[in-house]
Order: structure tokens, then C-alpha cells, then sequence
């Protein structure tokens, strides 16, 4: 019964998508129209249409306020795959046959607003504090409306560390006691993380140093160093990797995770074949569709320096408007009903354990978010990979996951790939 859910659950993570053809699009996987509405108006007029990398089941209560705030409005949801939504949702932005509304992420944010394909939504930002208008700012404009933040953190189940008597960790050194006493004692593997994506890779070497060295003043600024040459991962973030390679050491984070996926993982974790999980909030979706009496708490990432505690996350998502839009002006209705508390507080809903960018508004998350709010509060939420330029953070990011899944299997050094993701940003700042 539980493959059964987890492949029912996992329609919103990693399914096969009807396929869509096009005479410019041929048959690039992962497209499908989704609409719901209030009733059966099928005036033209009337509909708005979203594009997103999130299925209709991850936007349900976004759904829900849609249909309730606009009864006489149809929404029609075309949903595009992460991993072909960028060069997709760019063609059909050139071609003027993009969806009204669309999801983007920080870099399509200032692509667009470049390209003129996207509206300057500044007058709709004013209530937001500076990280969410920063987040979709270029040249002195607003671009898109924030979603609530994204997080990565390690979720745990409460129940299992209390029947193998395992300590719930609250330092590095008491994460890597606990990991080891479940695992060599309790016979139970202590961490599941889907390393098969290089971004996931990147990010547990990230949240790491973000604990260690980015919450630091002096690691604050690296990516400004970094973007101009500057410095480079060789000389700043090597010698703080220690704690990453630790996790390598006590067979916390295992070769065998290379070719683990986030269902796998989700599919172990619920199986109670691990204790823990990295993931997020759509990790946390999944577990709780499976196994809805699950007791969760949460971790962040634990370091030996710096504030010694982080996580991974911040405003990755922003709501923004096609310039060549059908509907224009019952988008722009729309998407400024998205910036009010309202609004908001269905994006939150789609994102247990996130907050808002509205100015002095916060979310009360439940207790197994306990564990990371201090990281809100504190300021210790970092995505690191955003402060090393517009030209740098996407493929170096990729890039440095790369490298360090070669690290984990045995392939390389840490030196070489820190001398890999040198050379790499290198040739861009020189080449571009």
C-alpha cells in the first residue's frame, strides 16, 4: 500500500507528463494544461492562464483562494518540468504564446526583465520587505511578486530516535554521536539524501559552510570577491570543508546516495529504513501524504565555526506577468491579490515551514518546524549561490556539485574539485 500512495504522491515530484506537441516545441516532455474554475464560463475572456513547474497538487490551496477570490474567473494551469521549464517558458515568451501569469526564479527574473517579456510589478512590491524585492530586482524594479521562502533542512522522525534511544542532535558534534550510535548500534542508517541531483549535492556541502563560514562577516562577502575575481572556493571555502567531509567519514552521507532519487529517499525514509531526511518543504509534503502519523521534528545544518547552525534557503520564487499577456489587466488583478496577507498565507500553505516577504507579517508554523526557527529569527538562511552574480550562480553551482559527487565516490581530491570550479569561473569571468 505504501508504493502504491508514494506513486500517487509523486505525481507532484518526478512522474511522466502527458506529453504536449507543438510545431515550435516538437515533443519536449513534461507539459501538461491542468484548469479548474468556480463554474463553466468558458468565455475567453475570463480565463488566465499560469505557467509553473509545480503540479495542480502542489498548489492546492493556492487553487482554493483562486476560486474563491475570483468566482467569475477560469484558471487554466500549464505545468512544465523543472528541469525543461526554463528554455521552454523562454520560447514561448519569444513567441508571444506564453502563459498570462508565470512562475519564475531569480535568474528568469532578470533575463526577462532584460528581454522586456515580463512587467515591472514595483508598484505591487511596496509592502514587501528589501530580501523579496531584491530577490526579482534589476535596474531599480520589481519584477515579480515573492513567494513565500524556500528551505532545505533535515527533517527526523521522532519517534524512531526515541525507540533506538538516539539523542536529537543539537550540535555537529552531537549530530555526528547520534548518527553513529543509530548506526552502529540501533542498525539503523542514520541519513537518506538524494545526491543523484548535483544541486542537492552542492547544497549539503553548502549548508554546511553556511553554518561554518557564510554566516561569518568575513564569508558574507564572498560572492561579491568571487563575481570580480577576487577570491576563489580554493582559497575561502576549502578549508572549512571539513565538516562536510566528516559526514563523508562516519558514512553519513554514502556513495550509495549517488543513485538515490528524493522518491527513493521519501520511500526509506516513510519505510523507517533511515531516520532522517534532507529535503524540502515538498520532501515534507510527500512524507506526510504517505505517512500522515509520522511525528517530524527538524534539524538545520550544524557546523564546528561561524554561527555553527544554518540553513539553506530564501526568496527562489516569484510570480511575475507576461508583457504580451491575453488578459493583462485581470492578471495584474490576480497576481496583486498574491501580495496581500491573504494571498500570501495560500503560497504558505503550498510551503509548510516557510515565511512570508511581507513587512512585519509571519506564518505560525507547527511544532516540527521548531527546530529551525531560530535560523529565521537569527538571519541564518543563506542561499549561497545567489550572491555570485547573475553569470556565475547557476552553473557553478551545478559545477560544484558535479565535483563533489566525484569526491564522494573516491574520484577526485577536494582540492581538485575546488581547482575544477576555479577554472570554471575563471573562463567565465574571462570568456563570459
Amino acid at each position: 500500500m505504501k508504493g502504491v500512495k508514494l506513486r500517487k504522491i509523486f505525481v507532484s515530484i518526478i512522474s511522466t507528463i502527458t506529453i504536449m506537441t507543438g510545431a515550435l516545441l516538437g515533443s519536449w516532455p513534461g507539459i501538461a494544461n491542468l484548469s479548474f474554475a468556480a463554474g463553466n464560463n468558458e468565455n475567453r475572456d475570463n480565463i488566465i492562464r499560469i505557467g509553473s513547474w509545480y503540479t495542480q497538487e502542489d498548489l492546492k490551496y493556492l487553487q482554493a483562494y483562486l476560486v474563491e477570490t475570483f468566482p467569475d474567473y477560469k484558471f487554466e494551469f500549464e505545468y512544465i518540468a523543472k528541469s525543461n521549464y526554463e528554455p521552454i517558458m523562454d520560447s514561448k515568451l519569444s513567441y508571444k504564446g506564453a502563459p498570462d501569469i508565470i512562475y519564475v526564479d531569480q535568474e528568469m527574473a532578470e533575463k526577462h526583465a532584460r528581454t522586456g517579456y515580463i512587467l515591472n510589478l514595483t508598484d505591487m512590491c511596496g509592502d514587501f520587505t528589501d530580501e523579496g524585492r531584491l530577490a526579482f530586482e534589476y535596474g531599480n524594479a520589481v519584477y515579480a511578486v515573492p513567494n513565500t521562502s524556500q528551505f532545505v533542512c533535515i527533517y527526523y522522525n521522532k519517534d524512531l530516535l526515541e525507540k533506538a534511544r538516539a539523542p536529537i542532535p543539537v550540535s555537529f558534534e552531537s549530530f555526528l554521536t547520534s548518527c553513529d550510535y543509530l548506526r552502529l548500534v540501533a542498525g539503523v542508517q542514520p541519513v537518506i539524501a538524494s545526491l543523484e541531483d548535483p544541486y542537492d549535492v552542492a547544497d549539503s556541502a553548502l549548508g554546511v559552510l553556511s553554518a561554518n563560514y557564510f554566516s561569518t562577516d568575513r564569508g558574507s562577502g564572498f560572492g561579491g570577491r568571487l563575481q570580480y575575481g577576487r577570491t576563489t572556493f580554493q582559497e575561502e571555502l576549502h578549508p572549512y570543508m571539513g565538516d562536510w567531509e566528516e559526514l563523508l567519514t562516519h558514512m553519513i552521507l554514502t556513495k550509495k546516495m549517488y543513485v538515490i532519487d528524493n522518491r527513493t529517499a521519501v520511500e526509506k525514509f516513510v519505510g523507517e529504513q533511515a531516520a532522517m531526511i534532507v529535503g524540502s518543504p515538498e520532501i515534507y509534503k510527500a512524507v506526510k501524504e504517505a505517512r500522515p502519523d509520522m511525528s517530524i521534528g527538524t534539524i538545520p545544518f550544524y557546523g564546528t565555526n561561524g554561527a555553527r547552525k544554518a540553513i539553506i534557503g530564501g526568496c527562489d520564487v516569484g510570480i511575475a506577468i507576461n508583457a504580451n499577456a491575453m488578459n493583462p489587466e485581470r492578471a495584474k488583478e490576480v497576481v496583486e491579490s498574491l501580495t496581500t496577507y491573504e494571498g500570501q498565507m495560500a503560497l504558505w500553505k503550498d510551503r509548510p515551514g516557510s515565511q512570508t516577504y511581507l513587512k512585519d507579517t509571519s506564518f505560525k508554523n507547527g511544532d516540527e518546524f521548531r527546530g529551525i526557527e531560530s535560523c529565521y529569527r537569527d538571519g541564518l538562511v543563506f542561499t549561497p549561490w545567489m550572491d555570485w552574480s547573475f553569470e556565475l550562480n547557476k552553473q557553478v553551482h551545478y559545477k560544484l556539485g558535479r565535483e563533489l559527487q566525484k569526491v564522494l565516490l573516491n574520484r577526485e581530491t577536494m582540492e581538485d574539485a575546488f581547482d575544477n570550479v576555479d577554472a570554471l569561473v575563471k573562463d567565465i569571468l574571462q570568456n563570459g
